[in-house]
């Protein structure tokens, strides 16, 4: 099956695109963890990280505080784990594709180009072979949903929303992503 990819100044002419390329995994991690251990090991996580990232942010270290959206992908992979773990793909093993040339093209201008983030010249679009049987379709307004919760600190709306993601529930106006975790192939880059 062929699907699309943007890529951000990290395809490099590779014959594959790898599951997890920005390692967000290692950052969600410790969520997943204190999941894990429990709601209050979590909720002690979620507070040191926000101490620590708006520390950061003081010192000029770094420009974003990251740690809700961290926090709201080690939910959705802890929910998807206990709950969906037969038939899912992780958000933080996987390649984010769209169906066709004009959605990845509207993605990308979204994403990357309109507020000026990035220039054309350090985007691609690719076209990319991948085993259907691991191609999943996601509501992405779920997951839009869950991190507008989690900036009000409401954790238990979060976990609600991964559920509603991955049980591929649809709202009035989907916003589907394409998640799949197949092995690849890149077939060609496509001019822009």
């Amino acid at each position: 099956m062929l699907l699309y990819h943007y890529s951000v100044d990290s395809y490099r002419g590779d014959k594959s695109l790898i599951n997890d390329y920005a390692r967000h995994y290692q950052f969600a991690e410790p969520y997943i963890l204190a999941l894990e251990k429990g709601r209050d090991v979590f909720d002690a996580v979620l507070f040191s990280t926000m101490y620590f990232s708006r520390e950061l942010c003081n010192l000029k270290l770094r420009k974003y505080e990251n740690y809700q959206k961290d926090a709201v992908e080690g939910i959705f992979e802890y929910v998807r784990k206990t709950q969906f773990a037969s038939d899912s793909v992780s958000r933080l093993n996987c390649v984010y594709y769209c169906d066709d040339i004009d959605a990845a093209k509207q993605y990308l201008y979204e994403d990357c180009l309109k507020d000026g983030t990035f220039t054309r010249e350090q985007v691609c679009l690719l076209e990319v072979g991948v085993d259907e049987s691991r191609v999943y379709r996601y509501d992405q307004q779920f997951y839009n949903l869950a991190m507008e919760a989690m900036e009000k600190n409401e954790t238990d709306a979060v976990f609600e929303m991964a559920k509603r993601y991955f049980s591929k529930e649809r709202t009035k106006e989907p916003l589907i992503e394409i998640l799949c975790d197949s092995p690849n192939e890149v077939v060609r880059e496509i001019e822009l």
